[in-house]
């Protein structure tokens, strides 16, 4: 048998074999030249190696080795900390400067390792409860009208959930968390259930998922002695020990739109992605996150340990002819697949925000400078028609296919240039368009901004000091005469950096199944995901569409979200909504310099203005919110927990999303101008703007 992949090792032993066989061969001066050439391209080999040996590989791979083989890796930015144990040492082909690309880009390594790890390990599998068993006939046929497939699963650090366990366990009066120390463990997992419109959902609330975190032991001695008196074995009645122990956590099931999508005509024959929170027991350190993370990289230098993994199980209820039967759902992650970038709370907890104006807390900025802010959209992706049927576009057929990058990022960035300098943009992507993603990024940042902005970027970009200063850079200069000298030799990845705005790109755990049959090729699984994994590294995360273009009054986003947040003249919200105001682009208006010109027209016209706010404002808007109080970026609704919340914030949401001045943001602040492709309201229309 072929072994997969062997090696041959650099050695100095093998290096000075080489020289000692030569001796014989060296007396010519021909030979002596060819051998000191020969050493030397070898040295230089072995030297540039990543693994320091030759990988000789057999023709036979699979898909996700395949993918692997071709990964494209870069080092976590320095906001994000030290540099995960999980993250590879292989680089992207463009990625030769490394002090290049690391001030502006950083594609998520960590995330992208748990998409593989989830693929290689993760699955999920229906059955009947008990419960319906004695009820079921040989027509229901379970298997065949509803398919379970695992997504996304992470570490959770939402500062909320972790005030949720700070404050359960004052009231009870139990004080095992010790200051967060000794805080369990809490996730948030989501499993992918096919055939919504067949599954009954009027009693799902009210059954009790589970959850659990499972350590598989070499032998029955080393499971008893781990975290002795506690957990138990998962084995049937009559079943033998597997030296498995797991340990139980409190879980709750959401499913916010569920209810919504069922009744939508457009979503028939889609699926519905369920997400399970899970908290483990508090006073155990065994059952921390930051321990488990640390017994999972010791995994491969133990012989005790072998295996850790995650799972949930939640019941729904389906249709099988005029009778609804419940069915369980089972899914299961290993603890690679829901690793973040830092899985240690104990920092969240010891910097958590009690109040709303909390100055010693690390989520209360002291001031607009001070604060961080990440404007997020996607998940981006480009798809097709194929075979009668939405699909994702295969990029290895599709050359020029742009992947998961809007169309309007780049006239959207230029907003977010001039007005929220020293933000990042989190750009998420469905995992099967990820490379030619981050390729088209690389593209982008290696463009010059002459290119780019043929008819603003003098205009806007040319005075390298005053973007330093990071300061507004007004719109209304797009009416300034082309005086300023222009630095030609700039590139979008130069310009980013003078301004320090960071695009972090977040590949998503995407199967085909969940992007033909989800709402906006996943957006739901990704609304908890986004706050579960990173609320806790910012101030302040908006959540917006990847074709609206944010433009401010008079003062940087910052600025505005400060006082509407954390400044005395604070509304006190946990988040808030924007007004969107639609402007239909026709196919001829559909560059970068006529979007631009667009946004300007409009907002240097007053009566175009007043005419858009009063009548363009056509859909829900999307969110930003304070990361110390959101639970889901639920698309257009900053969901939250009202009973943790921080003493004085409070949940503005207005029933019915009434339109309200504390809820949402004025146009005096800043507004989302969506600039879609598809004609709403004939008379909100780039260039019009008036009534017809």
């Amino acid at each position: 048998m072929i072994p997969r992949r062997s090696k041959l090792r650099f050695t100095r032993r093998w290096y000075y074999s080489i020289v000692s066989n030569f001796k014989t061969w060296l007396p010519k001066k021909r030979n002596i030249l060819i051998f000191t050439l020969t050493i030397v391209a070898l040295w230089n080999l072995s030297k540039n190696s990543p693994t320091s040996s030759v990988h000789i590989s057999s023709s036979h791979t699979t898909a996700s080795s395949t993918f692997t083989s071709n990964a494209f890796y870069l080092p976590l930015a320095s906001s994000a900390g030290k540099e995960s144990s999980l993250a590879s040492t292989t680089h992207h082909r463009y990625y030769n400067n490394n002090d290049r690309y690391n001030q502006v880009l950083y594609f998520d390594t960590v995330a992208l390792q748990n998409i593989q790890a989830t693929y290689e390990g993760a699955h999920s599998h229906i059955e009947w409860s008990p419960k319906s068993i004695p009820d079921v006939i040989p027509t229901d046929d379970l298997q065949g009208q509803f398919q379970a497939v695992p997504l996304l699963a992470t570490v959770d650090r939402r500062p909320i959930v972790v005030r949720k366990q700070l404050h359960d366990d004052a009231k009870r009066n139990k004080h095992l968390v010790a200051g967060g120390d000794l805080m369990g463990c809490a996730l948030t997992a989501t499993t992918f259930v096919s055939n919504l419109e067949n599954q009954h959902l009027k009693h799902y609330k009210e059954y009790t998922p589970t959850c659990d975190v499972c350590f598989q032991f070499s032998n029955r001695e080393d499971m008893e002695k781990f975290v002795p008196g506690v957990g138990y074995e998962p084995l049937k009645p009559h079943q033998k020990s597997i030296a498995t122990k797991c340990f139980g956590g409190k879980a709750s099931l959401s499913g916010r739109f569920a209810d919504w999508q069922q009744k939508d005509e457009r979503f028939t024959d889609f699926g519905y992605p369920w997400t399970v929170d899970c908290i483990l027991p508090n006073g155990i350190e065994e059952l921390t996150c930051r321990e488990i993370t640390r017994m999972q990289h010791e995994v491969e230098d133990r012989d005790d340990l072998q295996n850790i993994f995650f799972r949930t199980r939640f019941y729904l209820d389906g249709w099988f002819g005029i009778w609804s039967k419940q069915f369980m759902v089972h899914s299961r992650w290993p603890w690679k697949a829901v690793m973040s970038h830092d899985d240690d709370r104990r920092k969240i907890a010891k910097n958590i925000s009690m109040r709303w104006n909390e100055a010693a807390s690390d989520f209360v900025p002291a001031s607009a400078k001070e604060l961080k802010l990440a404007h997020v959209e996607g998940p981006g992706y480009d798809k097709t028609e194929y075979k009668g049927g939405l699909s994702l576009k295969s990029v290895s057929i599709n050359k020029e296919s742009r992947g998961g990058v809007h169309s309007r990022l780049i006239s959207n960035l230029f907003h977010l240039i001039r007005n929220a300098p020293g933000s990042t943009h989190m750009i998420a992507v469905v995992d099967g368009q990820a490379k030619r993603s981050y390729d088209r990024m690389i593209e982008l940042l290696e463009t010059k901004v002459s290119v780019l902005y043929p008819n603003y970027g003098d205009v806007m970009f040319s005075n390298i000091d005053e973007m330093k200063q990071l300061d507004l850079i007004p719109i209304g200069r797009m009416n300034a005469s082309k005086g300023l000298r222009w630095h030609s030799d700039m590139s979008l990845i130069d310009l980013l950096r003078l301004r320090e705005i960071k695009i972090h790109m977040v590949p998503i755990t995407t199967p085909s199944i969940s992007f033909e049959r989800s709402v906006c090729g996943g957006q739901y699984p990704f609304a908890p995901y986004l706050a579960a994994r990173f609320a806790a590294d910012y101030h302040v995360v908006m959540f917006i569409d990847g074709d609206t273009a944010i433009v401010e009054n008079s003062k940087t986003l910052q600025s505005i979200l400060y006082d509407r947040f954390f400044s005395k003249n604070s509304s006190k919200c946990a988040g808030h909504r924007l007004r969107l105001i639609e402007q239909y682009v026709k196919p001829k208006d559909d560059n970068v310099d006529r979007l631009l010109q667009c946004t300007h027209d409009i907002t240097s016209n007053p009566s175009k203005w007043k005419f858009a706010m009063k009548n363009c404002h056509l859909k829900e808007g999307h969110i930003v919110a304070r990361t110390d109080s959101i639970y889901a970026f639920s698309v257009h609704h900053p969901d939250t927990l009202k009973d943790y919340l921080p003493k004085g914030v409070e949940d503005c949401i207005t029933p019915g999303n009434e339109e309200s001045d504390r809820y949402f943001l004025k146009d005096d602040e800043f507004v989302q101008l969506h600039l879609r492709d598809r004609e709403r309201k004939v008379e909100c229309t780039c260039f019009d703007n008036q009534p017809r």
